[in-house]
């Protein structure tokens, strides 16, 4: 057990879906996770550790928390692992609206203070669209959660409609 499910400071629901960043910064290993806060919402908190086996909740809060009316209005979770670039920790995220749809989202923290949110996308910058994603286990849901750069672009591995597995591209930006 990373995060005690029950215990936390905010997060009085479960835990699950952590991404651990793959630097040390400031001499610790930091993660973004989900977890489930008393309003019965699952938003984004942030954990530290010195050995990757003893973690401490960051914050009081969540480190992203769901914005009602948008696309993450129900639920933010992260995604595949973040990556570091010289603007910043990049974390590709999940989100649901109060509808249940899935779609995904970019955050970008601060490179040096891993707590602080520098940018987030107000619009999905991915949503169901195919029919296999609209239609399956659970409808309407693209959940992206393996990102492999190729080139100039990445690759985003995801599952649609909680039944499927499918690819996606993105080129990169300069």
């Amino acid at each position: 057990m990373i995060l005690p499910a029950y215990k936390g400071k905010w997060n009085v629901g479960w835990t699950k879906s952590g991404v651990i960043v793959p630097e040390k910064i400031d001499s610790k290993y930091w993660m973004y996770w989900l977890g489930s806060s008393a309003d019965k919402t699952d938003q984004m908190g942030l954990a530290y550790s010195t050995d990757l086996i003893h973690w401490t909740e960051a914050l009081d809060t969540p480190v992203l928390p769901r914005r009602p009316g948008q696309f993450d209005s129900r639920v933010v979770e992260p995604g595949p692992p973040p990556i570091l670039t010289p603007s910043g920790i990049v974390l590709i995220y999940n989100g649901a609206d109060d509808r249940h749809v899935y779609r995904t989202g970019v955050a970008v923290f601060d490179r040096k203070n891993p707590r602080k949110v520098l940018s987030r996308t107000d619009d999905p910058i991915f949503a169901p669209e195919m029919e296999w994603e609209k239609a399956g286990q659970v409808p309407n849901v693209v959940f992206v959660e393996g990102m492999v750069r190729q080139g100039n672009r990445f690759l985003f591995y995801y599952g649609g409609a909680d039944k499927y597995v499918g690819v996606a591209e993105a080129a990169m930006s300069q």
